[in-house]
């Protein structure tokens, strides 16, 4: 490289230390255009931005402050040449340890690599590997179907008889804590599907069995980790007043719905056209599944020496992803270790899925998914 020396000494595990030398000319160019870049946007009283002399500038910023960003402008620049140049395959870009430089003189630092891990692959020519089949659920079509009906679903008013745990019901409601309304407790023709409701349970169930018009109370507890502090883990009660009750009415399985659905012609047509997609995924899934059997039973029977350092990164990785997903679900960290049977075995879960992941391989698998739009062409 020119203008640069660098030297590699070997450290313990995966980690190497490189030493780098950039000759004078051109630390001092870079050091120069830092100082600059200082100058141009730094404020003294009675003089110009940029106009500033270059000692001032030394002193009001401070000469390390500007070697530190020559220090940074000369890793960024360089960097790629330097991990080039002597085949360095990094697990992560390299930390400074220490530098060193004076004006005149050559700009020395000292970086700290981790390289990915180093090993010799098992041999897999002429073995044998077991996968489990994707297996087709014989109802796939039938509940895709179902779907399709329900997307279409209308909503119809209907009189003469009580409430059902699949109707959505039109409402009044107020929540009382020891008989005295609470606050954010009270709507008025509140539409609710009693079959898919995100109340607090019990609240759609003691809705069933009611008519309209029919004014009653239904008697609910809070759960223990309600955000209202005033309401956790209470014993409350509703005022209902039933308005409307209304029913889903699917529509036909036929080749209007198809229509619908995808621009088919025929409910045929729809059918096969699920059917292919079912079938396609299958044949996609295997192939995955032998994929992953064979790379499992090679890894399986490779020595990976693997740093703790990047065991412990990607750890942090996999226990953010695996609390957000849960956060989605209204569920927190303590929630998650309850679920996986106590902290130990949380960590140690978190702990197998890193090495799997750092080891190439992810195990995968569940059911099929619908195409974009919920649609199969």
């Amino acid at each position: 490289m020119e203008n640069i020396k660098t030297k590699v000494n070997k450290l313990d595990g995966n980690l190497v230390e490189i030493e780098v030398e950039i000759e004078a000319k051109k630390a001092d160019e870079a050091y120069d255009k830092m100082l600059k870049r200082f100058s141009s946007s730094v404020n003294i009283a009675g003089f110009r931005k940029g106009k500033i002399p270059k000692a001032m500038v030394e002193k009001h910023i401070g000469i390390e402050n500007i070697k530190g960003e020559t220090l940074n402008y000369l890793c960024n620049d360089n960097m790629p040449e330097i991990i080039t140049s002597n085949n360095l395959d990094l697990a992560i870009a390299p930390t400074v340890k220490k530098f060193e430089y004076n004006k005149g003189e050559a700009f020395k630092f000292t970086l700290e690599a981790e390289l990915k891990p180093e090993f010799t692959l098992a041999s897999y020519k002429g073995g044998k590997y077991e996968f489990e089949e994707y297996k087709i659920d014989e109802n796939f079509v039938a509940d895709e179907l179902k779907t399709i009906q329900e997307r279409f679903a209308t909503k119809e008013n209907v009189e003469g008889r009580a409430t059902k745990a699949d109707d959505i019901v039109v409402f009044d409601f107020e929540g009382l804590l020891d008989g005295v309304p609470f606050e954010h407790g009270k709507a008025e023709k509140y539409e609710l599907d009693l079959a898919h409701s995100n109340f607090i349970p019990g609240f759609a169930e003691g809705l069933v069995g009611h008519n309209i018009g029919e004014e009653f109370l239904i008697d609910v507890k809070f759960p223990e980790d309600y955000h209202a502090e005033n309401l956790k883990g209470k014993d409350t009660q509703f005022k209902i007043l039933i308005h409307e009750i209304k029913e889903r009415k699917l529509p036909e399985l036929d080749d209007k719905l198809a229509a619908k659905a995808g621009q088919f012609k025929t409910l045929d047509e729809l059918k096969d056209s699920i059917s292919k997609y079912i079938n396609d995924y299958k044949v996609a899934e295997d192939e995955k599944r032998k994929t992953e059997a064979v790379f499992k039973a090679i890894l399986d029977k490779t020595e990976i020496n693997i740093q703790d350092s990047m065991i412990q990164r990607e750890c942090e990785v996999v226990r953010e992803e695996v609390l957000t997903r849960a956060a989605q679900h209204g569920a927190n960290e303590a929630n998650v270790i309850e679920a996986e049977g106590g902290k130990e075995k949380f960590e140690n879960s978190i702990k197998e899925e890193a090495i799997r992941r750092i080891n190439g391989y992810r195990q995968t698998g569940g059911r099929a998914c619908r195409g974009r739009n919920g649609r199969y062409a």
